[in-house]
């Protein structure tokens, strides 16, 4: 039997070179036919993958989007997102976004494909970077901006949204929790987190009657809907690392004639400033920075809501008018967003425009830019024109024109009214300080007073 095993195998030494020649042809053959059909599936698969992904790009997700960002704190976003997971049975996606933590941040997020989403900046972006990269990210109708060392509890979301679809005026609502400042904290009778969560779901029965209005809402839980994000925009990246942007949002979304509602019926727990902690003795000169920045951007916040009142409340108290914050940025400028257009804007409308620019151009977020409706396309010559406008043919103030006081105050005529520059930051972020002229207060108040206008958030990011 052995012997005739070998004399059954075929021998290609002494087969003929030929037919040798041509079973390695049929090889190449057959391994090239292969090679085209896998390179073709691949690109057949690829441009079905990259159609299906245009698709569903602006398809919006019937929940919420849940952002998370994260600065080297994993065993606390483990945590959060474990919470998340347990106790938020309705509809929502979680979004992570990581500021190069160097914790093992990233592997973690890797191995969570699939049950999140999420971005790792190549730098520390700060709380605000961070959270505009979710917000871009996001696909929720309404949107939970949530710090990393937060757990969640039973009926959180739910709760919350509950409040925020009662009122259409509503802007944001945030929970309670154990440590935080201002209103939103309460006793808890816990001491041990283990402990948590049976309080909480005694606690967190919804109930309208204890839905607070309030003027302020701290950041660390942001519940809003999509309308209010494209109203009210980006955080601003000018707060660094963190504190302060919180507060800044706020002031926007009150300027802007919304509600801020504090759900004392939902409570979750706060670890309480984690992040912050670990800079250490930096923490003081970051908070200063941002304090600074604040003070700079607004001047006086609560004196600009209140001014506001007026125009946004009834003699009832009724809420009769909303605004946008491109209803606060200046007319008679050049912008520019993510593409190499520029427009310039002028009586609420932005016209795209053709030719050499030869005058500042601010750099907005996708947000802001699609905030105005597009007009008709302009010489940019036209533009420069405006620009360069110091005085009308009339000797009055030209339409657009900025012009300063004996009070030291900048203002810009709009139509029949002018509307007074908030601070020096404001100023300088539309880059108008070179086209102030010296006015009179008697030819302002000839002028009807119109609504403010605001520095438009600082944005880093290339993506937004």
């Amino acid at each position: 039997m052995a012997n005739l095993r070998r004399t059954t195998r075929i021998n290609t030494d002494r087969q003929p070179r030929a037919v040798k020649r041509q079973a390695r042809g049929f090889r190449r053959k057959s391994v090239h036919g292969r090679r085209v059909r896998y390179e073709r599936g691949f690109a057949y698969g690829y441009a079905e993958g990259l159609r299906a992904g245009q698709e569903q790009y602006e398809a919006r997700l019937e929940g919420t989007s849940i952002i998370i960002p994260n600065f080297n704190k994993l065993d606390l976003l483990q945590q959060c997102i474990s919470s998340i997971q347990a106790y938020t049975p309705i509809p929502h996606e979680i979004i992570v976004v990581d500021n190069a933590s160097t914790d093992g941040a990233a592997s973690y997020l890797d191995s969570m494909a699939g049950k999140l989403r999420y971005y790792v900046h190549e730098s520390n972006k700060g709380f605000a970077g961070a959270v505009n990269t979710g917000l871009m990210m996001a696909k929720g109708q309404t949107i939970c901006v949530l710090n990393n060392d937060i757990v969640v509890t039973p009926n959180w979301l739910s709760n919350l949204l509950l409040c925020l679809n009662s009122d259409p005026n509503i802007g944001i609502v945030g929970p309670v929790t154990n440590y935080i400042s201002g209103e939103q904290q309460i006793e808890v009778p816990y001491t041990r987190v283990e402990d948590m969560q049976a309080f909480a779901a005694k606690h967190n029965v919804s109930n309208p009657e204890l839905w607070q209005h309030t003027d302020r809402i701290v950041g660390f839980c942001f519940l809003f809907n999509r309308a209010f994000f494209d109203a009210n925009g980006y955080f601003d990246e000018g707060f660094e690392i963190g504190n302060f942007e919180d507060e800044d949002y706020v002031v926007r979304a009150l300027i802007n004639g919304r509600k801020l509602v504090v759900a004392r019926d939902t409570f979750i727990h706060h670890y309480g400033s984690q992040s912050m902690r670990a800079l250490g003795d930096q923490f003081q000169v970051v908070n200063d920075k941002n304090a600074a920045f604040f003070s700079a951007k607004w001047a006086d916040p609560r004196d600009w809501v209140r001014k506001m009142q007026p125009r946004i409340y009834d003699g009832q108290g009724s809420i009769v008018q909303h605004f946008r914050s491109q209803s606060f940025y200046p007319s008679h400028v050049a912008v520019t967003g993510l593409s190499e257009t520029v427009y310039w804007v002028e009586q609420g409308a932005k016209h795209p425009l053709r030719g050499h620019v030869g005058v500042p151009v601010v750099k907005l977020s996708q947000v802001d830019l699609l905030g105005w409706p597009t007009g008709d396309v302009m010489d940019a010559s036209a533009a420069e024109a405006k620009w360069h406008e110091r005085v009308a043919a009339d000797g009055t103030i030209p339409d657009g024109g900025m012009f300063t006081t004996e009070t030291g105050r900048w203002y810009q005529r709009q139509g029949d009214t002018y509307r007074e520059v908030v601070s020096g930051h404001a100023l300088s972020r539309w880059q108008l300080e070179g086209r102030l002229t010296h006015r009179t207060e008697v030819e302002r108040l000839q002028l009807h007073e119109g609504i403010p206008i605001i520095a438009a958030p600082v944005i880093h990011a290339y993506h937004i």
